[in-house]
């Protein structure tokens, strides 16, 4: 919504000449077929339509005249589990396939990520570590969470919703500590970045020991969202010593993001009012076995680390695909994935982390006033 109004009151030439708005996977299906649509589940960023009955299939006038955008600017909605159309001949040549193939209906990374991860049944959350940290899943109703910055979206199964907990930059974190404190292109000339940076970096965290000697490192490089959003806070490492090595800065990233979903997890217990017994954890960053680890002795559950957690979208779009050209069912999902092992918390570890999630808490709530001056 965001972009289409700065477009619309910057950009107004090019807002004039625009035929349609669309989502990126929308797009997609629109050169792959020439039809262009979209659904209710993949217009929520534009938030025109209304979410509260699952499926509709019509642009609200309330929220488009809250925004003053014309109908006439989107796409023609679809059922969220619709099949879009056929492909375009001269596509189905370059891409080798039959003309007949079917597209359906694109999809978001949230649903994807939560049906790739073969989690299937309402209330059964995963933990999700890409370039961004989430907490997700199904829930049978719509609700929002002002508080706490979070609330249930349309998902592609009839009457489902899925809950967004959305906590900002995540292995992006990752990123940006190899990228400017590792492998820069500057005066050291420490560039250029390795292929196996990541692998690298798993060491050097495994080398550290649990707690990172005090070190607590802050992910809000970009602002902090749920489970409160503050926009003036910033990242950074705390407690660092002349002891302090690139290790235990590398493991206290782990940790710090371990302790935003420790965190958002209270927030999501009350969101679906009930406790959560485990996680699942998903994305790039359940490759890493230390990581999990620390996410079962900060979130003191069992973990489960999917197995090739990189594909989780990719899997999740290709069953949803299946699912609704009635090749598989919803039920056969959990059966398709695999579970690379089930972490159990270290009990000895747990006086210590509750004392540094503690810190961290505190970290977030002194220094708030501090962020807003530096940062407004």
């Amino acid at each position: 919504l965001g972009h289409v109004l700065f477009i619309k009151n910057e950009r107004p030439k090019i807002y004039r000449h625009t035929y349609k708005f669309l989502e990126p996977m929308d797009f997609i299906t629109a050169q792959l077929t020439g039809k262009i649509t979209a659904s209710q589940k993949t217009m929520i960023p534009f938030m025109v339509v209304d979410n509260r009955k699952w499926g509709s299939c019509r642009y609200s006038e309330a929220l488009l005249h809250l925004a003053g955008l014309q109908v006439e600017k989107f796409p023609r909605l679809i059922p969220n589990n619709g099949i879009v159309g056929t492909l375009l001949p001269d596509v189905a040549k370059d891409i080798g396939l039959d003309p007949s193939t079917p597209v359906v209906a694109g999809t978001g990374d949230l649903s994807a990520s939560v049906l790739g991860s073969g989690t299937i049944d309402d209330f059964d959350p995963i933990v999700y570590i890409g370039t961004s940290l989430y907490t997700t899943c199904q829930v049978p109703y719509k609700k929002t969470d002002l508080a706490h910055y979070m609330t249930s979206l349309p998902s592609p199964f009839k009457s489902k919703y899925l809950l967004l907990g959305e906590q900002g930059v995540g292995g992006r974190c990752v990123d940006f500590f190899l990228d400017n404190i590792i492998y820069k292109n500057d005066a050291l000339n420490t560039r250029p970045r390795p292929e196996d940076a990541y692998m690298r970096f798993n060491e050097l965290a495994s080398a550290a020991p649990p707690g990172s000697k005090g070190v607590i490192f802050l992910p809000w490089l970009n602002g902090s969202i749920v489970p409160c959003e503050n926009p003036h806070v910033r990242g950074g490492f705390i407690n660092l010593s002349l002891e302090s090595t690139r290790s235990h800065m590398a493991r206290s990233i782990m940790e710090g993001l371990a302790y935003n979903s420790r965190w958002t997890n209270k927030a999501v217990e009350k969101f679906i009012g009930r406790r959560i017994k485990r996680f699942t954890f998903s994305g790039g960053g359940a490759l890493s076995n230390v990581w999990a680890q620390i996410h079962a002795d900060v979130l003191n559950v069992p973990i489960r680390q999917v197995e090739d957690p990189v594909h989780t979208t990719i899997r999740g779009t290709a069953w949803l695909t299946f699912i609704t050209l009635g090749k598989l069912t919803l039920d056969d999902i959990p059966d398709l994935i695999k579970i690379k092992r089930i972490v159990e918390p270290d009990g000895s570890n747990r006086e210590m982390y509750d004392r540094m999630y503690g810190q961290y808490r505190q970290l977030f709530k002194k220094n708030k006033q501090i962020f807003k001056m530096l940062n407004t």
